[in-house]
């Protein structure tokens, strides 16, 4: 397994470092560190940063390649998991303390839609995971991403709960807080035809505002004929 960590050198990349060296420990994954500088005289600071930061990696036991481009952020991101097969991107959201919450920009959505794999946003503080929420509208495409949900539960020994929602957003954020998880699981489908790129539904977007706990943004993979949700959690789960 590969995972890519974003950051931008700052502490608001610290959660981000944090998770994905925790699952690229269990996943046993290799990992890189990427950073991008927007303009030329960013470039030696970042690389600075970076380099604390892999410290930081390199505590949990991990040796991670440090990347730098230079450019706009979310098509170097792009780029870079173009050329090379990553199984998840780990991207930071930045603390507003003013308002109290975590800002999440439309750069954030873009690259989610833009780039193949799974995308984990590290909202929050979160120093562990041990509980996760699936949340679903019961279609039988989710599969794909309960079974990546799945290996990455099986690798920190956390539990997994599945929300079939059916309810309005603000009762689904009930269920999620009283249930103090530390991750959120929701998906994203694949646009038909000619599009190459995922299509996040109100309902994602809804959780990755909301949420104050990292959210883990999971590709679905197409329907298989005959099958249905509950059919393909049983083969999952149940061994079948």
């Amino acid at each position: 397994m590969k995972i890519l960590i974003c950051s931008d050198g700052t502490s608001s990349a610290e959660t981000a470092i944090h998770l994905g060296g925790l699952l690229g420990v269990r996943l046993k994954a290799q990992t890189a560190l990427l950073g991008i500088a927007e303009t030329s005289r960013d470039e030696h600071p970042l690389r600075e940063a970076l380099h604390k930061q892999a410290g930081s990696l390199q505590g949990l036991g991990i040796s991670p390649d440090i990347i730098v481009q230079s450019g706009e952020p979310v098509r170097q991101i792009v780029d870079q998991t173009s050329k090379t097969s990553y199984d998840l991107v780990v991207i930071g959201a930045r603390w507003i303390g003013a308002t109290g919450h975590y800002w999440r920009s439309e750069k954030t959505y873009e690259l989610i839609k833009a780039i193949q794999p799974p995308v984990l946003v590290a909202i929050g503080e979160s120093k562990h995971l041990k509980r996760f929420l699936v949340c679903t509208g019961g279609k039988e495409f989710i599969e794909q991403a309960v079974q990546f949900t799945g290996k990455l539960a099986a690798a920190v020994n956390a539990s997994v709960t599945l929300l079939h929602v059916m309810a309005e957003p603000p009762a689904m954020y009930a269920d999620a807080r009283e249930g103090d998880y530390d991750l959120i699981v929701t998906g994203t489908s694949q646009a038909r035809g000619l599009l190459r790129h995922y299509i996040m539904g109100d309902l994602t977007r809804s959780i990755l505002n909301q949420a104050n706990v990292p959210v883990l943004v999971a590709r679905a993979g197409p329907p298989k004929v005959g099958r249905t949700l509950w059919r393909a959690l049983k083969g999952i789960f149940g061994g079948r």
